[in-house]
């Protein structure tokens, strides 16, 4: 019984957001419930229950079960619905392995599509809805998004950074290869400085970013000894925050060692990845935030 509730689960949340393929559908879709999590805040869970979705949404959640001419029936009576999951940080176009680092040579930005693909539909079929992707080949996690977006293919909706903005020789810029190699596979959004930072940001955006992603610190990883420390400048974080927030994306910084994580939350930073090595002055900085809703994911 448990494994069929959790499959129907699954199975409501594709429908319930918007995020998976999309074809011409009637204007209302009903979803005859035998249990639902009405209220994911208090945990109420109500049973009989019909949930209304138009355009993508959920605009009702009627008693009984009830349906309308020409709506879209889906009959979930012997399963438990909840509404779609969200994971706030993925890498949707890869899973690391022993070929990592050759990869870095020998495969495309289509090839990560494409195995993109594969883990979007599973990543929905597991009920998760909404991602956001926090690093990736920009033209490999931008095309996903897109294709999801139009019903191309089946995924959860993606929010989606592209390649993390990360200073030269820094966690998230490509090391470890001959000369030659280096400069024909460039990380293209190193900065240096902070007009060089700002100027990135603008080209992320450009690109189709819709949040900024940052490797304010070192990483476990990175090919080099260089640690966790704090990789980027204080003006540097700031210009990256800055540029972000006035063409109106959220900023985060992938950060384990304290003083990274306090600089980056100094400077304006939205959210903190990791976040390893949090001490209370974090914890005031994450208060005190001038937005009010500073977070952070422990991954």
């Amino acid at each position: 019984m448990f494994a069929r509730s959790v499959i129907g689960a699954a199975l409501a949340a594709v429908v319930l957001a918007s995020a998976s393929a999309q074809t011409q559908q009637p204007a209302e879709t009903y979803i005859e419930a035998g249990r639902v999590l009405a209220d994911p805040a208090t945990g109420r869970v109500e049973t009989e229950r019909t949930i209304v979705v138009a355009d993508g949404k959920v605009v009702r959640i009627d008693a009984g079960f009830t349906t309308a001419p020409g709506a879209r029936v889906i009959d979930l009576r012997d399963k438990f619905v909840l509404p779609g999951l969200i994971d706030s940080h993925v890498h949707i176009t890869h899973e690391l392995g022993p070929s990592q680092v050759l990869d870095e040579v020998t495969t495309t930005s289509a090839d990560a599509a494409l195995e993109g693909a594969m883990y979007a539909k599973r990543t929905v079929d597991a009920g998760f809805t909404t991602v956001a992707d926090l690093g990736a080949p920009n033209e490999a996690i931008f095309a996903l998004r897109g294709a999801i977006a139009r019903g191309a293919i089946t995924g959860p909706r993606i929010v989606a950074a592209g390649t993390a903005i990360t200073p030269t020789g820094g966690h998230g810029d490509v090391h470890g290869f001959t000369e030659d190699v280096l400069h024909a596979i460039a990380t293209p959004t190193t900065c240096n400085g902070a007009d060089d930072c700002r100027r990135v940001v603008r080209e992320q955006i450009r690109r189709g970013a819709d949040i900024i992603k940052v490797t304010a610190t070192g990483g476990v990883l990175s090919n080099t000894r260089a640690g966790l420390g704090q990789q980027l400048t204080d003006d540097e974080l700031k210009a990256l925050a800055d540029t972000a927030h006035a063409l109106g994306r959220r900023v985060t910084a992938h950060a384990h060692g304290v003083d990274g994580v306090n600089a980056a939350l100094r400077a304006g930073f939205d959210s903190i990845e990791h976040g390893t090595y949090l001490d209370a002055t974090s914890i005031k900085l994450f208060r005190d935030h001038p937005s009010g809703r500073a977070t952070s994911t422990a991954t």
